[in-house]
């Protein structure tokens, strides 16, 4: 192990397990004074380590971070990271919610990024008590690994124990194994709660006209009264456009929760910046959403639905506005369905809608025979074959 000084600044030189000279920074100008902290973090017998195969990250953290790093402390700047990346407020909450539940319930908080071992993860990711489904636990992974990318980044882990986890099918029941069923609303479903949904404002606007005219109310208690009832209706006014648009657009519910009136500034276009990918996308202003959103009450200088974005804005809220829905569709005896439903059903329309005889016909030219079988849905290429001529 050497000192070396870089621009006033004394620099540990140490060689790596793989043979490889690293540097780190003692974050000291004086030379007696990097001594001192070499000596402090044990710095001489890190190359001891590295020969011996048990490299000590946790003591380049401490050079790094001035402090010892834990995974509770890890967390703000794995936040951070995320965010300068580009990632959704969504990604960021989700996948800080997973390093949090992880930590929170094998009680590893206080431990050091690179105290973590392959069996830390697994035990947690392939917990056989757990009735989360295949596909949970592989999206929990993922944030796990994304996470542990992020420390080695750092310098916090010698080599990423995630990588080494995978899912253990053998804990996992049928059920947790088969993909969730995701249906599609058919039209007959759309109608049924689209017009519920209208029933429900027009009787609502019935009752504020009633209070607003009633002579049992004291001043006060009119005003309580309107605004309880504005309330409804603002929420029944979201629930109405949300269900036209998604139906028409196939957007999700959060972006169409966090839709601004900036989105409607080119005539005849709705445009929106997608809070899971954050891509900008365009679609159609329908004559029935134009209307819709021309019927909104005004309450917030940018967002159409204030209330409804700060719900999904919110980490241990935002599935709330899931569950009303769910709720609502069950009121009218429409099971199995959910709001990202509405997306299928856009999809499913979509698809059945193309001509794909004369699809495949236009795009003989550029497309392979599998692309074709698989663009009409067929299973053999020979079928496929037969429609292109």
């Amino acid at each position: 192990m050497k000192l070396k000084k870089i621009d006033g600044v004394y620099h540990a030189q140490f060689r790596t397990v793989t043979g490889t000279r690293r540097l780190i920074s003692t974050k000291q100008t004086d030379r007696a004074q990097a001594l001192a902290v070499v000596k402090q973090a044990g710095i001489a017998e890190l190359e001891q380590a590295a020969l011996a195969g048990r490299l000590s990250r946790e003591v380049v953290g401490r050079i790094l971070t001035g402090k010892r790093m834990t995974l509770a402390r890890a967390v703000g700047p794995f936040r951070d990271w995320m965010k300068s990346r580009g990632r959704s407020p969504k990604t960021i909450a989700e996948n800080t919610l997973t390093l949090t539940a992880w930590t929170r319930e094998r009680k590893l908080a206080a431990f050091a990024p690179a105290s973590i071992t392959e069996a830390h993860i697994a035990g947690w990711i392939n917990d056989g008590t757990k009735a989360r489904s295949q596909s949970t636990r592989q999206v929990a992974l993922v944030h796990l690994r994304r996470f542990f990318a992020f420390c080695a980044a750092n310098g916090w882990v010698a080599a990423d124990p995630s990588q080494a986890v995978g899912i253990d099918h053998s804990v996992l029941s049928h059920d947790q194994k088969e993909p969730g069923e995701r249906l599609p609303f058919s039209p007959a479903e759309l109608l049924r709660l689209t017009s519920y949904l209208r029933t429900c404002r027009q009787d609502l606007d019935r009752e504020i006209q009633r209070v607003e005219l009633g002579a049992s109310y004291s001043a006060t208690g009119r005003a309580v009264k309107l605004a309880q009832l504005g309330q409804r209706r603002a929420d029944l006014a979201f629930w109405l456009f949300a269900v036209q648009c998604s139906a028409t657009t196939g957007l999700r519910l959060s972006d169409i929760a966090g839709l601004e009136w900036r989105c409607f500034s080119e005539a005849g276009k709705l445009i929106v910046w997608m809070d899971k990918t954050n891509r900008r996308i365009e679609h159609a202003l329908t004559p029935e959403l134009e209307r819709l959103v021309t019927q909104l009450p005004v309450t917030s200088s940018t967002h159409l639905f204030p209330s409804q974005h700060a719900t999904v804005g919110d980490v241990l809220r935002r599935s709330l506005l899931s569950v009303q829905f769910k709720r609502l569709c069950a009121r009218l005896d429409i099971r199995g369905r959910s709001f990202h439903s509405l997306r299928h059903a856009v999809a499913s329309q979509q698809y059945h809608a193309i001509d794909k005889d004369a699809l495949a016909k236009r795009l003989a030219e550029n497309l392979s025979l599998t692309q074709i079988t698989q663009l009409l849905g067929h299973s053999n290429p020979r079928t496929a074959k037969g429609y292109v001529h």
